[in-house]
């Protein structure tokens, strides 16, 4: 995307619009090699609403609603599904500038793949929330998983010294096995108020306990250090997992999270069978809480039907949202710029925080300060490379749905065709590459990705597949196609977990609720999920 930072919101929604949609891109022609496509999801708009200064235009209709959900990812699913599966329908739900957000799918040529999230660890012992949503959403009965979303084998595989081999792990070690002793006792122990030491989700049931929350204040690298670790190989490895969940590694994560990663699960995501995935990733899930609310798209408010017999979606964002005595007002747009003043008399805010923080006014009244209480976020590429069937393996290795290059500046890709292994190999498939960028801070990497040229994206995109594949690769490639996230998810950085700023958005108690993984300190589906029921059950309890 081509823009001025600084152009007048009104001057840019025409050409940025597409963004509410999903694609916003480029295109790349090289002699003899296949188009590269450069997608930046929501950044016009995000860039737009941050930059310039509105001028709302005189006369706009205004509409009343119940309940206002602004944004399209996990936690504002979730809160729409716990509204309506409570029975409420006078409410509506705004896409935002990426419909479904971190979790959105694409297809072409028959392929779906994820252009974000792709999988769901089974739940914690803790996230009831989730088994209750996977019931409803016909995916769990009487706790029997459906086994076509269940991951199939071969799940896993790196590339090592030159081959494949099954396990992440490099190999076993001392370091490997004394960290994996220790986080089996780990796993179960309990602090001095009775609660797991690690859980998910995080603000329900971990432990306070202070000796193990001080953790929170040095960084993973430091704390491995401390213990004693030495292991090259197997601090790559744990690198490897930190970067894979939390965009960021062991240098700059908290040796809270670290541990964490390792412990709110009993580890089961190591286990074969303990993931559920779909060839585009989590958007199935996004789709399936939409048929499950009966979500009824509508181009705008002048659309929606009256009396309200069920919820609505509309492809619009939200430029300000205030809230006040009676309730919410919120002024809003959508892609065909049209603009309404929305009265409700509750209102979700499942933006991401950087967002909220230019749409929300006078944020800083429910205790959070952005200049100080702002997460650091995590820049990614996720690259979907389209291919007429498959590039060769080497002998005696079988390709994997999870593939990794070791000490690939990547996190290897996943084969978005992998759940249909059953049926046998598929005419096109994507490899799906995702790329956590940290060999730089995360504002450099942010203005690396405005400035770097098609070509120099697309070489670090496909590093690590062009390593393993060679010339192969691009002999099956029909299309590259490339999101840039640069605020992919935020990370727990040392200090996240005594973050005043985002204790104070948890436990707003008045009419406008705050709901985002952000609120964790860390991303991931459970967590978003998490908050988006938690504000919905706080809306219905109000009323």
């Amino acid at each position: 995307m081509k823009i001025s930072r600084r152009r007048f919101l009104s001057h840019v929604l025409g050409a940025s619009m597409v963004g509410l949609t999903g694609y916003e891109a480029w295109r790349y022609f090289r002699p003899g090699q296949p188009p590269v496509s450069i997608d930046f999801p929501g950044k016009a708009t995000g860039h737009a609403i941050r930059d310039a200064r509105i001028n709302v235009p005189a006369e706009i209709p205004g509409f009343s609603v119940n309940t206002v959900i602004v944004g399209s990812g996990a936690a504002a699913l979730a809160a729409a599904w716990q509204l309506s599966r409570q029975g409420m329908q006078d409410y509506i739900l705004l896409n935002g500038a990426e419909r479904n957000g971190n979790n959105r799918g694409e297809q072409q040529f028959g392929v779906n793949y994820p252009t974000g999230a792709h999988y769901l660890p089974l739940p914690s012992p803790e996230s009831e929330h989730i088994r209750e949503l996977l019931s409803d959403l016909q995916l769990c009965q009487h706790g029997v998983y459906d086994e076509r979303a269940l991951l199939q084998v071969p799940n896993e595989r790196l590339f090592y010294q030159q081959q494949w081999q099954n396990d992440l792990l490099p190999h076993t070690d001392a370091d490997s096995k004394r960290f994996f002793q220790f986080i089996h006792r780990l796993s179960n122990q309990r602090g001095t108020d009775g609660k797991r030491l690690f859980t998910i989700p995080l603000d329900l049931a971990s432990s306070m306990d202070s000796q193990w929350r001080r953790l929170e204040k040095i960084t993973f690298a430091d704390w491995l250090e401390q213990q004693n670790y030495r292991s090259p190989t197997f601090l790559w490895y744990l690198d490897y997992c930190c970067r894979d969940d939390y965009g960021q590694g062991i240098r700059q994560i908290s040796a809270w999270a670290g541990l964490h990663y390792f412990c709110a699960r009993g580890n089961q995501q190591n286990e074969h069978g303990t993931i559920m995935t779909w060839p585009d990733g989590l958007n199935e899930l996004s789709q399936r809480i939409r048929t499950f609310c009966r979500l009824h798209p509508a181009t705008g408010l002048a659309d929606i039907s009256l009396p309200r017999t069920q919820p609505y979606s509309i492809n619009a964002f939200a430029v300000s949202i205030e809230e006040h005595d009676q309730g919410v007002r919120l002024l809003i747009c959508t892609e065909r710029q049209q603009y309404y003043w929305l009265e409700a008399q509750h209102a979700v805010c499942a933006m991401p925080l950087y967002i909220a923080a230019h749409v929300v006014k006078d944020i800083q009244q429910y205790g959070f300060k952005p200049d100080i209480h702002m997460p650091q976020y995590a820049p990614w590429i996720v690259a979907n490379f389209l291919l007429r069937g498959f590039p060769a393996e080497r002998k005696g290795s079988k390709l994997a749905w999870d593939n990794i290059l070791y000490q690939g500046r990547g996190l290897g890709y996943v084969v978005a065709t992998h759940q249909q292994i059953r049926q046998g190999p598929p005419a096109y498939t994507s490899f799906t590459a995702y790329t956590a960028l940290n060999h730089d801070t995360p504002a450099n990497v942010r203005r690396w990705m405005l400035s770097a040229s098609t070509d120099e994206i697309y070489q670090c995109a496909a590093a690590e597949l062009e390593q393993i594949y060679g010339v192969k690769l691009r002999r099956h490639m029909l299309q590259a196609r490339l999101s840039l996230r640069g605020h992919a998810m935020a990370v727990p950085q040392p200090g996240y977990l005594s973050n005043q700023g985002l204790q104070s958005l948890r436990t707003c108690t008045g009419r406008l609720q705050f709901a985002h993984s952000d609120l964790s300190g860390y991303s991931i589906f459970e967590e978003a999920c998490y908050w988006g029921k938690r504000a919905a059950v706080q809306i219905l309890a109000q009323h």
